[in-house]
């Protein structure tokens, strides 16, 4: 038993905060792939900023003008003119101003879903791009978003037992 290595941290006789401080230093200390950097580091290297939002959205605006023949406006216009159709003739007129309307508020949704597929599959092809680099398996990757939220936690966590600690001055 002398040979064994003794734990460095006794967690009977530790208080609740000092739990939640050593929980912090371990996941501090937890590295992922061949990087070095822990769960909340590598969670800062995938968020974007706002300038390369910003090329993601100017980017999705030229190659959606190359998809489309009519504008949003000019659907939305032709949608508010069928529904029109459709309450005024209780004929055919009104069957085809429908369907019409149908059609457009069909195709806006459809430019919309379109839009947040683009942005998903940016944002996924980013985050992506860094787990190959640092060499961070599917695995990792889930266990990397579960310990940056539980180091978000434990910060909330020391801050407020920092902040019931009276000042000594």
């Amino acid at each position: 038993m002398s040979n064994e290595e003794q734990p460095k941290y006794d967690a009977t006789g530790m208080s609740l905060e000092q739990l939640v401080r050593l929980k912090k230093d371990v996941n501090e200390s937890i590295t992922f792939g061949n990087s070095g950097l822990n769960a909340r580091q590598v969670t800062e290297l995938q968020k974007m900023d706002a300038k390369q939002w910003a090329k993601v959205r100017s980017d999705y605006r030229e190659w959606a003008k190359s998809m489309r023949v009519l504008s949003n406006l000019v659907l939305l216009v032709l949608a508010g003119v069928g529904i029109v159709l459709w309450f005024y003739f209780k004929n055919w007129i009104g069957v085809a101003g429908a369907v019409c309307a149908v059609y457009a508020v069909a195709e806006v949704f459809k430019r919309e879903g379109h839009r947040e597929g683009y942005v998903d599959g940016y944002d996924a092809g980013f985050e992506g791009g860094f787990n190959r680099a640092l060499r961070i398996s599917n695995k990792d990757a889930l266990e990397i978003h579960e310990k940056a939220t539980e180091m978000k936690i434990d910060d909330i966590s020391v801050a407020a037992f920092d902040k019931q600690k009276p000042d000594v001055d």
